[in-house]
């Protein structure tokens, strides 16, 4: 038997409620009656299995003022939550309360945390060079935040800390302020991914093609850019406007992680930032979501497509959609794997003003309860234009922690929280 309120029970308890407030006063507000309307106009909105939104939402910043335009969330290592908008870092705890605030000038674009507790944000700086004050991405590693005085601990910047440029021109030329940082990913070692994208450089030109992922150790010291995955030409191995990076190192803390390098990165040409000479806008691209798998070889280190999730889209019988659809993303923002045993996948679409949820397989869904009459994931993705609990408006950025979902909802300026409701018996 379903343990939810029917249709008709629905309706009765309008009726009741309607009695008791001729008698003690309306105690409904917007949000009662944006609930009640859905379940007026769809029976079917109180599901077994579905996302249900965790009220308050998060509207006011770390400074008590509104937020402003937030671009991404991250639930840290330390159990606080960390939100960038355009003013600059905000921490809560994982209740909403403030705990502190870090202006950066022009904001910040994402944030995330590796397992020192230290806290990494991408952002844009001013520098004075040759006469001339360029604006060049940054990250920012911002240390003590929560134990101790908060602090500036490391600086990389584009081109400087780049080392591919060293050998060429390690001064900034024009298009390096159409660069940008678009996302930072933490390994088990606390090494780090950063996502570079830009313009693609006309031929022949001196320097690199700007888009690529880049390793960085624990000291802030250039180790690689992933030149396997190509920066100009869209395909299974690829980096063309790199939207976002991920690993699967994420909260809670442990012990120990698996020593696996593999990383899920978003490519879209839909963003604003992307402008100059190269290649026209391409989006949606075929495959904007890629899993890549890291493999040791005897010559190396391989970057490969995740063949797995390839053989599982291309069976209909595992599930209604996958990750590696064609054309599945408009404008993918954000992308977050939940540590909690889970490992769905959460993809933020800009496009769509959507969060979409894979499992660890990459098939559209969760895995349905126990007791279900089927095995198949049930489709929880959510989304759509507008202001509403369910609704998104430029969702930029995701995070998970304890089974609790935060979306940076830029265009309603809050961050939603949504939790899995699997009530099915």
């Amino acid at each position: 038997m379903t343990n939810r309120l029917t249709y008709g029970m629905l309706v009765l308890l309008l009726v009741v409620l309607a009695g008791c407030d001729a008698i003690l006063g309306s105690k409904q507000d917007d949000v009662t009656d944006e609930i009640f309307e859905a379940g007026r106009n769809d029976p079917e909105l109180l599901n077994e299995v579905e996302y249900v939104p965790l009220f308050p939402f998060y509207e006011n910043g770390a400074d008590g003022l509104p937020l402003d335009s937030p671009q991404d969330v991250y639930a840290g290592f330390d159990e606080f939550l960390y939100v960038v908008d355009a003013r600059g870092l905000h921490v809560f705890d994982l209740s909403g309360r403030p705990a502190n605030f870090i202006p950066i000038e022009g904001g910040g674009t994402s944030v995330v945390q590796d397992r020192l507790f230290r806290t990494y944000v991408t952002a844009r700086r001013d520098t004075l060079l040759n006469g001339r004050v360029w604006n060049l991405p940054v990250v920012l590693r911002f240390d003590n935040i929560t134990t101790g005085t908060p602090a500036l601990g490391d600086l990389i910047w584009h081109p400087f800390d780049d080392d591919s440029r060293k050998f060429n021109a390690p001064d900034p030329i024009d298009t390096d302020e159409n660069v940008s940082f678009t996302g930072v990913g933490v390994l088990y070692d606390n090494h780090i991914y950063v996502a570079r994208r830009g313009p693609v450089n006309p031929r022949g030109t001196f320097i690199l093609p700007h888009n690529t992922i880049m390793e960085f150790d624990e000291n802030g010291v250039n180790l690689q850019s992933l030149v396997t995955l190509h920066p100009t030409r869209e395909s299974l191995r690829s980096s063309l406007f790199p939207a976002d990076v991920a690993t699967y190192v994420h909260p809670p803390q442990r012990s120990f992680f698996s020593q696996e390098r593999h990383l899920l990165l978003l490519q879209s040409s839909g963003l604003d930032d992307v402008i100059g000479g190269g290649l026209p806008p391409l989006s949606p691209m075929r495959y904007a979501a890629l899993s890549i798998r890291v493999v040791p070889t005897s010559d190396g280190v391989d970057y490969q497509p995740d063949t797995d999730k390839l053989r599982i889209a291309s069976n209909p019988e595992r599930g209604d959609a996958f990750l590696y659809d064609e054309f599945r993303f408009s404008n993918p923002t954000d992308v977050t794997v939940a540590a909690d045993g889970s490992n769905f996948i959460f993809v933020t679409d800009g496009g769509t003003d959507s969060l979409y949820v894979f499992t660890g397989q990459g098939v559209e869904g969760v895995t349905p309860p126990p007791g279900a009459s089927s095995t198949r994931p049930v489709t929880v993705s959510f989304g759509g234009t507008g202001d509403g609990a369910m609704q998104l408006d430029r969702p930029m950025g995701v995070a998970t922690f304890q089974r609790i979902v935060y979306v940076a909802d830029s265009g309603n300026n809050r961050i939603s929280r949504y939790r899995l409701n699997t009530d099915f018996e």
